[in-house]
């Protein structure tokens, strides 16, 4: 047992996980830093991170907020999951809630989107135009899909990698259902591990 787990992290080095799991730990600490230079500007300068997200709960429908972030998870993660997480942060203020709750929504509707991105990698792999557009497009993550498994959904629940282009990979290359569902509930783990941080700036 212990030859072989030693055979795959030498292959998981060899192939450049390592690498990679590096290269996105430092563009998430960069992501931070800009994110945090760019709201210590803005406090200073123009208007307070708090206030921003006031006036959005205040005229922008909870359900519509919430309809959006479905539809961005589960179609190519179109927009960052951090914003949501501030934005449920001040709708808790204003509504006398427990933010982890509204977190927990967060979080399951991200998990939820990325199943229906598999599903839907499943259905439209078939339609030629889109098989050869997601190939060219994202070809890289479906190699590393194929290189690394399960090792790569994981990452992707975590890190700044597109996890909705990643199921949707998933589904495409029939990457086990089973298997899908669980490593997926890594979604959550970054949900409250990001929130953590992002809950100090509401």
């Amino acid at each position: 047992m212990l030859r072989y787990f030693n055979l795959y992290f030498h292959y998981l080095r060899r192939t450049g996980l390592f690498h990679f799991l590096a290269s996105n730990l430092l563009k998430l600490v960069l992501a931070i830093a800009i994110l945090i230079g760019a709201l210590f500007l803005m406090e200073s300068y123009v208007i307070s991170i708090k206030e921003i997200f006031s006036l959005l709960v205040l005229n922008v429908s909870t359900g519509l907020v919430f309809a959006i972030f479905v539809v961005s998870e589960s179609l190519l993660g179109l927009l960052p999951p951090d914003l949501f997480i501030l934005w449920s942060k001040e709708l808790s203020n204003q509504l006398q809630w427990n933010p982890w709750w509204l977190l927990v929504i967060l979080a399951l509707l991200s998990y939820l989107g990325g199943m229906v991105s598999y599903f839907l990698g499943m259905k439209i792999i078939h339609i030629p135009s889109i098989h050869n557009w997601s190939f060219k497009k994202y070809g890289a993550l479906f190699a590393n899909l194929k290189k690394w498994g399960g090792f790569f959904v994981v990452v992707s629940a975590l890190l700044p990698v597109p996890f909705a282009v990643v199921m949707l990979i998933c589904g495409a290359t029939q990457y086990p259902l089973k298997w899908a569902t669980v490593l997926a509930l890594f979604r959550f783990v970054r949900f409250f591990g990001y929130a953590l941080f992002l809950f100090e700036l509401v």
